[in-house]
């Protein structure tokens, strides 16, 4: 859609999703998000200048240390990768901090290193842990695979020095991520899988993207959520074709997981949370399903009356503070 004939503010939730939807989530809509621009019908920098990606964040939690850090590649080529550290407070375990490497979300177009501070520092202070979020590159200006070596610069990098500069248990590592960035985290479970290492105590994916082949004509949550709140057809579509310019590479296994066909019975323990109301609820179901028939331990949770980005509006959604607590639980479990 051109920007000459995109619909402008407000954007009323759509009448086949709003009685569907959680009365928390209808109320914040209709009175601080119904006004605001789309980012799919606006330049891309407009929507990255424009301040917090998603309104309805809670506070971050106090933790012993935060630096950020860059990095060089091993194995790929571009510029230095970015990373920030939180540390726990109090005495490092005898054996090392356990690690969770965390990717944000954004539709591998929008967000940053400081889109998820709120949830890297619950998992930091709540799960006792280091984490590791890596500010990945983004489309259109570097498509697929750009986010992906990145991600896996990130993932090389912790296991090579993470136990000297950050004082790590390398025994200790999960690793997940929200939408994009849960993406990008099942591409490095099998990425390790093929490797050989690291070997994951977890992975954590919540309303991931699974299945970059997926629309209205070939998936049942596109059909039936195409007009949903914050994440419509139209708009995953906007990322995906940023992201993936060329549709012959939407169905490689590093752009959607789902497809991988190596031995699935090997990948780590899982948390896969969704949101009911979400376009990509069922390739998120989809990949728990193929994980849990491979014989691995999964959690899958299916979160009522939610659209997809309640996990970032903790501070005024009760689904979005249980769902951040199943996380840190999960990390708890295996650390």
């Amino acid at each position: 859609m051109s920007a000459k004939t995109s619909p402008s503010p407000p954007y009323p939730l759509n009448p086949l999703i709003k009685d569907k939807l959680d009365p928390e989530y209808v109320e914040f809509y209709n009175k601080y998000i119904i006004n605001n621009q789309q980012v799919h019908y606006q330049p891309v920098s407009a929507s990255r200048s424009s301040g917090t990606l998603i309104p309805g964040g809670g506070k971050l939690l106090p933790v012993g240390k935060t630096e950020d850090l860059e990095i060089k590649r091993r194995e790929s080529s571009g510029p230095d990768v970015t990373v920030r550290c939180f540390t726990p407070t109090g005495t490092k375990p005898a054996n090392g901090w356990p690690v969770m490497i965390y990717f944000h979300g954004g539709g591998w177009v929008l967000g940053n290193i400081n889109t998820e501070n709120t949830v890297c520092t619950n998992l930091c202070a709540r799960a006792e842990c280091v984490v590791i979020s890596v500010d990945y590159r983004l489309a259109p200006e570097d498509p697929w695979p750009a986010a992906v070596h990145d991600a896996w610069e990130a993932v090389l990098w912790a296991q090579a020095e993470g136990h000297s500069l950050l004082g790590l248990d390398l025994g200790k590592i999960a690793i997940g991520g929200s939408s994009a960035g849960g993406n990008l985290a099942a591409v490095m479970t099998h990425k390790a899988l093929e490797r050989g290492a690291p070997t994951f105590r977890k992975q954590i994916h919540v309303v991931p993207v699974m299945d970059n082949t997926a629309t209205t004509a070939n998936n049942s949550s596109y059909r039936a959520y195409e007009f949903t709140a914050a994440l419509p057809a139209e708009k995953m579509l906007w990322y995906r074709k940023h992201y993936l310019p060329r549709e012959a590479d939407w169905a490689h296994p590093e752009a959607s997981p789902a497809f991988y066909q190596d031995d699935w019975s090997k990948l780590p323990s899982a948390l896969v949370v969704v949101a009911e109301l979400d376009v990509l609820r069922a390739e998120g179901e989809e990949y728990a399903r193929k994980l849990r028939e491979a014989g691995v331990d999964v959690q899958l949770q299916v979160t009522k009356g939610m659209p997809h980005p309640f996990l970032a509006m903790d501070g005024v959604l009760t689904a979005g503070r249980k769902v951040l607590s199943a996380m840190c639980e999960a990390l708890q479990a295996v650390f």
